[in-house]
C-alpha cells in the first residue's frame, strides 16, 4: 500500500521561491493544496516584473495574494485546505499566529544563512558585506520571533570571493537539494526540530539605498566587499558634480597610496580613486540615464571631466 501524499501549502514570492514551488511540484509524494504570494509588485527594490511569477495562471493551483493575512474571508478560505505543512520561502510578510498553527507539522522556512547567524531581511549580503568564508541554508520551524524558531536542519557552502548573484545561486542550489527530503523527515519520519543557540544570533538589517554610497574613508577591503554584496541592490555608486555615478566593476591596488577620495590617476585600463588603505581601480561605470562605459570607453570620451587631484568626497 502506497503512503498517502503530503499535502502541502507554499508560501514565496520572488523569483528564488519560484524555483523552490518548482521542486516540490516535481514530486510525486507530495500535493500542493495552494499558493500564497503577495500582490504583484516589482519583484525586488529597483529590479523590474520576473519572468517567473507565483501568480501564473497556468500553474492550476489555487492561489492567494491577501493584502491582509487576518481578513476573515482569506481566514475561512485557506482554513477549508487540510495541510500538513506550510513551506515558507522569502514571502515576504510577517506571518500571523493562526497561520503558524494550523497545518498539522506547521511552518517550514528556508533562510539563506547558519542560524542563528544573520537572522532578518538581507542575509545573504550581509555576511558577503562581512567577508564570512562560509554561510548556508537552514530549515526552520517558524515561530512568531523573527528567524528564530528551531531548526530541523542545515546545510554549508564556501563563499569566499563571491559576489551576491553566485552566492544567491550557490545556496539556492543548496536549498533545492535538500528541500523535499527535510519534508518527507518531518512527516514521515518525525523529524524533531532542535532549538537555536540564541546567545550567538546575529541581525541582517534590511539594506537601504544610501549604503550603495562609496564612503572612500573606508579601507579597500570594506569598499570591496559592500561592491560585491550590493550587486544586485542598491548597487555601487558616488557622487560627482551632483551626478549619481554607479560602479560596474572595479580591482584593487593596495599598494598604491594617498588621500581618501582623491583621483589617482585616469587612464584606458582604470580610474583610480584613493580610499584609505589603497587605491580602487574602476573598470566599468554608468552615468544616470547612459549605458554603461569601460574605462577606456570613458578615456576616450568623457576624460576631461574628471582629472587627478580631484576630489569625490
Amino acid at each position: 500500500m502506497t503512503a498517502p501524499k503530503i499535502k502541502i501549502g507554499f508560501a514565496g514570492t520572488p523569483e528564488l521561491a519560484f524555483y523552490h514551488y518548482q521542486e516540490l511540484a516535481q514530486d510525486k509524494e507530495f500535493d500542493i493544496q495552494y499558493i500564497l504570494t503577495q500582490p504583484v509588485s516589482k519583484s525586488g527594490r529597483g529590479m523590474l516584473k520576473s519572468n517567473y511569477s507565483l501568480q501564473d495562471q497556468s500553474l492550476s493551483v489555487k492561489t492567494f495574494t491577501p493584502s491582509n493575512l487576518k481578513q476573515k474571508k482569506f481566514v475561512d478560505e485557506v482554513m477549508k485546505y487540510e495541510i500538513d505543512l506550510l513551506v515558507v520561502v522569502a514571502y515576504g510578510q510577517i506571518l500571523p499566529k493562526w497561520i503558524l498553527d494550523y497545518p498539522k507539522f506547521g511552518c517550514l522556512n528556508v533562510h539563506f544563512s547558519l542560524l542563528p547567524l544573520y537572522r532578518g531581511a538581507s542575509p545573504i549580503q550581509r555576511c558577503i558585506e562581512k567577508g564570512d568564508y562560509e554561510s548556508g541554508v537552514s530549515f526552520m520551524k517558524l515561530n512568531e520571533q523573527m528567524d528564530a524558531g528551531p531548526l530541523y536542519f542545515q546545510s554549508k557552502a564556501t563563499i569566499k570571493d563571491l559576489d551576491f548573484y553566485e552566492v544567491e545561486k550557490k545556496l539556492i542550489n543548496l536549498s533545492l537539494e535538500n528541500l523535499n527530503s527535510v519534508i518527507k523527515k518531518i512527516v514521515f519520519e518525525s523529524l524533531k526540530p532542535k532549538e537555536q543557540n540564541h546567545a550567538l544570533a546575529s541581525t541582517a538589517n534590511k539594506i537601504t539605498k544610501e549604503e550603495g554610497e562609496v564612503n572612500w574613508k573606508n579601507n579597500y577591503q570594506d569598499i570591496h566587499r559592500k561592491f560585491k554584496a550590493f550587486k544586485n541592490w542598491p548597487q555601487t555608486f558616488f557622487i560627482f558634480q551632483n551626478q549619481k555615478i554607479k560602479i560596474h566593476d572595479m580591482l584593487i591596488d593596495p599598494n598604491k597610496r594617498g588621500h581618501a577620495g582623491t583621483i589617482a590617476h585616469v587612464n584606458k585600463d582604470s580610474i583610480g580613486v584613493f580610499c584609505n588603505n589603497g587605491c580602487i581601480l574602476i573598470t566599468d561605470l554608468q552615468f544616470p540615464g547612459k549605458k554603461i562605459i569601460s574605462a577606456k570607453d570613458f578615456f576616450n570620451s568623457k576624460r576631461d571631466i574628471i582629472s587627478v587631484g580631484d576630489s569625490l568626497n
